[in-house]
């Protein structure tokens, strides 16, 4: 795969234009000493925007793509300065991608998409759930005529997108506590539950951590509630 392919291949999966030639720097896996990895060498001043680094990995028939938002860091403080380039070596590994130049700060580059060369794929769940929702955002702000436009240009059939993510491992003691506690009553609006389970007739409500575990919080009784799945969008969503 070749730097205007790969291009073509993320706009294409993220329903975009955002990638474009200027803002998207391409390495080819090289030879550096003892050690196989990519290398870039990127002009300080391009750090001001949204950048977009893929890294081609031909023998695993897939690119990787990391991203780093317009200003999130100081270049000069964090890679190794060569003639007023960010000198970025990233060592061939199949989970960990930093920078090894001696003299910098071995950033760690977090933000990032394994994409098949064959296929669409995700593997940040929580990146693929936001860059749907800021194309919803894109397309509200736009005119009808352009929606009903490229419907008429898009295709029928959604691309396969495999999506993977972290989970916590809830304790299942914790849920069935607080279902019964709630005894088939939504404990923020009240109502019953809005209908029964097939499986085995229980009133359906889910279980909502008041604060969240992303955000720390327990997997306790205390920190959990039992709501309808309507309380339980509008406390998420709302």
């Amino acid at each position: 795969m070749i730097k205007s392919e790969a291009i073509a291949l993320v706009n294409e999966l993220e329903n975009s234009n955002k990638l474009t030639p200027k803002n998207v720097h391409w390495s080819n896996i090289v030879n550096y000493k003892k050690e196989k990895g990519w290398w870039l060498n990127i002009p300080f001043e391009k750090f001001q925007h949204d950048l977009y680094l893929i890294l081609n990995q031909p023998d695993k028939q897939s690119i990787i793509l990391l991203t780093i938002p317009a200003n999130s860091l100081k270049p000069i403080d964090t890679f190794r300065d060569k003639d007023g380039k960010a000198d970025i070596f990233i060592p061939y590994d199949n989970n960990i991608f930093v920078d090894t130049q001696s003299n910098g700060t071995k950033y760690h580059f977090l933000d990032y998409k394994r994409i098949p060369y064959n296929r669409s794929r995700v593997f940040n769940h929580k990146d693929f759930i936001n860059e749907f929702e800021k194309s919803i955002i894109q397309s509200k702000n736009d005119s009808q005529q352009n929606r009903i436009n490229r419907l008429k240009k898009s295709k029928k059939k959604p691309l396969v997108i495999e999506v993977t993510s972290l989970q916590f491992k809830r304790n299942p003691d914790v849920v069935v506590e607080v279902l019964n506690r709630a005894n088939g009553i939504c404990e923020r609006c009240k109502n019953k539950a809005p209908f029964l389970r097939k499986k085995d007739n229980s009133p359906y409500l889910e279980v909502h951590h008041i604060v969240t575990l992303a955000d720390g919080g327990n997997d306790t009784v205390e920190n959990a509630i039992a709501v309808c799945p309507n309380c339980h969008r509008e406390l998420h969503f709302g």
